[in-house]
């Protein structure tokens, strides 16, 4: 029978039902069809210990449904981070931690052999020297520990802590406070100022992504395989269809939406020759593969094809599409409409064909991408041409449609 426990062994055991129930609050307790009614209660309760203030539901006709609703410029740091700081442990793990730090705060070097004896001398625990051991790298790998080999043997010591090493501890916790909530990883500055012992009282946000933290491991991951060129493997998950896939490729860089948070892995896929984006709250899994040699020539490769990106797709062909607008707009009456279409324009060229004509052309991968935009000069746009047909198509169909809907027959 499965018991509650408010900790977590791992963490993808929870990320996607706190995401589909809580995060995007659709789902009812009907619709968990992973496993038993009492796993899902067992992790509703589990979800609501950490955000209970956060925590709303609703009635519908479907049942009842839990979401998340907060004020992000009120928080002061991303609830979701207590996710993140409630992993499990065992007895053996928590007595060998404070045994070990403990043991090690006089500054001496010992082996894992000496540390074990150590232990059993002074605190009466005994400890496997593999179990020890174990932990000892664990710790050097999350920097807690350092090894260091004189001869054929492995010392390790205690690091220093770098809160208290470093000069201006005030002035660096204010960028700890700032870098936690709008960098990736800003779970690591909250656990800085969790071991500080402070708090953040300066920063708040307006438009704050908190989400997101929910795919850090996953990122930390790519970054890991980017870092070492090599190639991965991605397990990755479809909300639409339901399918799981497995994608092989080369991960070469992240991309942020500065509109929704949203992070993307721009990958390389060697078996259509061709890049492709995937997000990462999509992904489950990342497999780390082979290194690339030609890892360097295909971010080079990259660099010359993003400017041809309106959005994140690089489309269903390898050629560009040529979209062409024509716009009506009075060019001293309304020159900050001309300013927009410069900015926000991604590289297209603006031309004046006459007084109060102007012509903005584009050349770029998916122009399906960019028909949100072309929208908003409605009223403006004398003509459309693109080489998608199609595109041209479904933006007169959308215009007739919104014709019919404000100006059809009985409407004032």
């Amino acid at each position: 029978m499965s018991e509650f426990s408010e900790l977590i062994k791992n963490f993808d055991k929870i990320r996607e039902y706190m995401r589909d129930f809580y995060v995007y609050g659709f789902k009812t307790r009907g619709d968990y069809t992973a496993k038993s009614a009492r796993t899902y209660d067992n992790e509703r309760r589990r979800i609501e210990s950490w955000l209970s203030h956060s925590v709303r539901w609703e009635n519908s006709a479907r049942g009842k449904r839990v979401f998340l609703s907060v004020d992000s410029a009120r928080v002061p740091q991303n609830p979701l981070y207590a996710a993140w700081k409630s992993k499990s442990f065992t007895k053996t793990d928590i007595r060998l931690h404070f045994f070990l730090l403990d043991l090690f705060a006089d500054g001496e070097a010992r082996t894992t052999e000496q540390a074990a004896d150590a232990m059993s001398e002074r605190y009466g625990a005994v400890f496997d020297a593999q179990t020890v051991r174990a932990k000892l790298r664990e710790y050097e790998r999350e920097g807690v520990m350092r090894g260091e080999k004189r001869g054929r043997a492995l010392y390790y010591t205690l690091s220093a802590r770098a809160l208290d090493s470093m000069p201006c501890r005030r002035e660096l916790l204010d960028a700890v406070r700032f870098f936690q909530e709008v960098a990736p990883f800003g779970f690591v500055g909250s656990t800085l100022l969790d071991t500080a012992e402070e708090e953040n009282d300066l920063f708040y946000f307006k438009h704050h992504f908190i989400v997101h933290t929910l795919e850090d491991g996953v990122l930390g991951a790519l970054t890991d395989a980017i870092d070492g060129r090599r190639s991965v493997t991605l397990e990755n998950y479809s909300r639409r269809s339901g399918h799981r896939t497995f994608i092989q490729g080369i991960p070469l860089r992240i991309l942020v939406s500065v509109q929704s948070g949203r992070r993307y892995v721009c990958l390389y896929r060697s078996t259509v020759c061709r890049f492709v984006n995937l997000r990462l709250d999509s992904i489950a899994a990342v497999l780390p593969g082979e290194s690339v040699p030609e890892f360097e020539a295909l971010q080079q490769a990259l660099d010359r094809a993003l400017p041809s990106c309106w959005g994140v797709s690089f489309g269903g062909r390898h050629r560009k599409e040529q979209l062409f607008m024509k716009l009506r707009i009075d060019a001293e009456q309304e020159s900050y409409l001309l300013d927009r279409v410069r900015r926000e324009g991604r590289g297209g060229e603006l031309l004046q064909i006459d007084g109060n004509t102007f012509l903005y052309s584009i050349e770029t991968y998916d122009a399906n991408e960019m028909m949100s935009w072309i929208k908003t000069f409605t009223g403006r746009i004398l003509s459309l041409e693109c080489t998608d047909s199609t595109l041209v198509r479904k933006f007169c169909s959308d215009m007739r449609r919104m014709y019919d809907i404000y100006c059809g027959e009985g409407k004032r």
